[in-house]
């Protein structure tokens, strides 16, 4: 993972750009499009086609996707691979508040005022579909059923928002851990990506970020939870000993 200083590097790049494609649809081999915006969408219905309304390109670890204060002109659907949303300060603080991962929708942050509040970058190799927002408009206008995914999409993005949120003000360090550690394999399990051990792609000062705690706090969460039994760890790999117990963990004590 990027050091520090690797970190502040990716932040004065220059975003992906993304190649205008005149191949076949590209969502009709794509592994995620059961989770993605065109879920229930039947993409032929589409003012344009496919290969204009929805772009398919690669990125590589560390690549900026977005930046605070971009023109909102894209969204972003992810086909594979993972990306770290994070909200930048002038001072040169930075906060993760967001994992992506196969099926999710990023960029959504910009739907507001036409411009991008928040910074994406590449945790990993993978492959991106950008979708151009002026033309997902426009669909919208055409296609009652484009609108009503775009509502539910919103609201998952802002219920996802509001448990993280409770599980930073309420838990205790090892709890937010342990609810994090969940609702990854959760979602590994909603992709039929689910394992007994996971392969966590962020490094720890990126998750001790997005919990809000330090690092030496994460640490002694993780040998916490590993000498209760709940879970062992081998460096990025995480096996779930005792998912009962540590599901236990988050239950309200007497």
């Amino acid at each position: 993972m990027h050091t520090s200083l690797n970190i502040d590097r990716a932040h004065q790049g220059a975003r992906i750009n993304i190649p205008t494609y005149h191949s076949s649809n590209p969502c009709v081999s794509c592994l995620s499009k059961a989770y993605c915006l065109h879920k229930s969408i039947d993409i032929n219905k589409l003012i344009n086609p496919a290969n204009h309304y929805v772009q398919k390109f690669k990125i590589k670890k560390g690549d900026p996707i977005f930046h605070n204060g971009d023109d909102h002109k894209h969204l972003y659907n992810v086909r594979d691979g993972y990306v770290k949303i994070e909200h930048s300060q002038p001072i040169g603080q930075h906060h993760i508040n967001q994992f992506g991962m196969a099926g999710d929708l990023l960029g959504l942050d910009g739907w507001a005022d036409g411009k991008h509040r928040y910074d994406a970058y590449a945790l990993s190799d993978g492959e991106l579909c950008s979708i151009n927002v002026k033309q997902l408009h426009t669909a919208m206008k055409l296609d009652p059923a484009v609108t009503m995914i775009i509502e539910q999409l919103m609201s998952y993005a802002l219920n996802c928002t509001q448990d993280h949120i409770f599980s930073l003000s309420t838990h205790s360090a090892e709890q937010k851990l342990a609810y994090f550690l969940i609702e990854y394999r959760n979602r590994l399990d909603h992709l039929d990506l689910r394992n007994t051990t996971i392969r966590l792609p962020m490094s720890r000062e990126e998750l001790r970020s997005y919990l809000g705690m330090t690092l030496e706090t994460l640490s002694r969460s993780f040998t916490f939870l590993e000498n209760k039994g709940y879970i062992a760890v081998k460096n990025k790999e995480v096996s779930f000993t005792d998912l009962d117990q540590l599901e236990a963990l988050l239950e309200p004590s007497d």
